[in-house]
């Protein structure tokens, strides 16, 4: 109980270094039953009616029944930024309503947790709790004869969202070990002349008999697939597809380079989940080659290259779009064509979370900065015969990205 106090602290600490850096003057996020993913994480999953979270720059009000008082009294415990509200019935709740507002001076403009770029992970109220919420509130501000303004909360919700705690980045460090010996293990085992459906099964078998040594160690409940069509594995001719595309019974020929995209979801004790992805590269061998010729050798090096610029500017701060143009350029730099995907999104509660996309410019969630202790992906791909596509975890600090897990600096080999 004392580290969960202690983390709904961060969390709310979190939520007001947000608004500081934003230019929201109050944030409102609606909770009913869970329904709000970020009121759950950031302020309680305890809290069963309908409760309201007024953030301002400098202070947390939340306005809870008082079947909820119990609860309620736990995640502000110690905490001198929240204060409490309860109410009994509709009126006293809009009553209450009216009394924040108040003392904060009547903002001019209110974010709400609606997303204008189409993003299901920021857009969390309902149209039907986007109708009620705002109808009382404009109903204070007519009564006072003052105006407002709602605003999307965007740019909150992805600093918050894409965050990481000290806890979080920890199981992510291992979650990334875990998959990467997966990974491993695997190109040991397959066999020249597997189909890629084949070697897909293989992933599946190693990941089962991998992941039960750690059932039950560190917190960690269950394992599962971290997508329903993983992993995805390519081979030669085949790494012209799109990267999403399902295994096929194309058989792996020496001389083939091979691509897997991979993750595992991790469920722990304390009922959060987690999930990795990477990409991981190989080749198989040729009867009379000890090692992968030039050209093979050329693609990997510069997806290496490319991951390696784009690391050193993942800083807080810097707009996602910012790194999509290192990472681009550094593969343009060794002739390749360049790729019709992000390089990169964050991961952690989903493989796609929420946060910036490192995309072009032209991207509206590339105009996003990343936030400290955020952890992105970064996914270079050439698409050509025989060509491929690494992508690396990486923790955004004030020095530059950090990778989650180890890197790959090595083409696999099947012999």
């Amino acid at each position: 109980m004392k580290l969960q106090k202690k983390l709904w602290k961060w969390y709310q600490n979190v939520l007001l270094e947000a608004m500081k850096k934003s230019n929201q003057e109050l944030f409102i996020m609606y909770n009913h039953e869970n329904s709000d993913r970020y009121f759950c994480k950031y302020i309680s999953n305890n809290l069963g009616t309908a409760t309201l979270a007024f953030i301002s720059k400098h202070r947390v009000y939340l306005i809870v029944n008082e079947l909820d008082s119990d609860n309620a009294q736990k995640i502000s415990f110690e905490n001198d930024n929240v204060s409490m509200y309860y109410y009994k019935n509709s009126y006293q709740f809009k009553d209450l309503v009216e009394e924040v507002i108040a003392k904060e001076k009547f903002p001019t403009k209110i974010a709400l947790a609606y997303s204008t770029l189409g993003d299901s992970n920021a857009d969390v109220l309902g149209h039907g709790e986007y109708v009620s919420l705002t109808k009382k509130i404009k109903d204070v501000y007519k009564k006072y004869q003052k105006n407002v303004r709602f605003v999307s909360a965007e740019k909150i919700i992805y600093d918050i969202g894409s965050r990481k705690s000290s806890l979080q980045i920890k199981r992510m460090k291992l979650i990334g070990e875990i998959t990467n010996r997966i990974l491993e293990e695997t190109f040991k085992r397959i066999k020249p002349s597997m189909s890629e459906i084949e070697i897909s099964e293989l992933t599946r078998e190693t990941t089962e008999d991998i992941t039960d040594f750690y059932i039950h160690s560190n917190d960690i409940m269950d394992f599962d697939f971290a997508w329903d069509i993983c992993p995805i594995v390519l081979t030669g001719v085949n790494l012209t597809k799109g990267g999403h595309s399902l295994p096929s019974v194309k058989k792996l020929k020496r001389g083939d380079t091979i691509y897997f995209d991979f993750g595992i979801k991790v469920f722990f004790k304390d009922k959060t989940i987690l999930n990795s992805d990477i990409q991981r590269m190989g080749y198989v061998l040729k009867e009379n080659e000890t090692e992968p010729p030039k050209s093979v050798k050329k693609v990997f090096n510069a997806l290496v290259s490319s991951i390696d610029a784009g690391m050193e500017c993942m800083k807080p701060g810097v707009k996602a779009y910012k790194i999509d143009e290192i990472v681009r350029k550094e593969i343009a730099k060794y002739g390749y064509p360049d790729y019709n995907h992000a390089t990169g999104h964050s991961v952690g509660e989903e493989v796609h979370d929420v946060g910036a996309v490192i995309s072009t410019k032209n991207n509206k969630r590339a105009n996003f900065a990343l936030s400290e202790n955020s952890i992105y992906t970064l996914e270079p791909r050439i698409a050509i015969v025989n060509g491929g596509s690494i992508e690396e975890m990486i923790q955004v600090t004030k020095f530059g990205g950090i990778p989650i897990c180890k890197m790959q600096k090595k083409l696999y080999i099947v012999s």
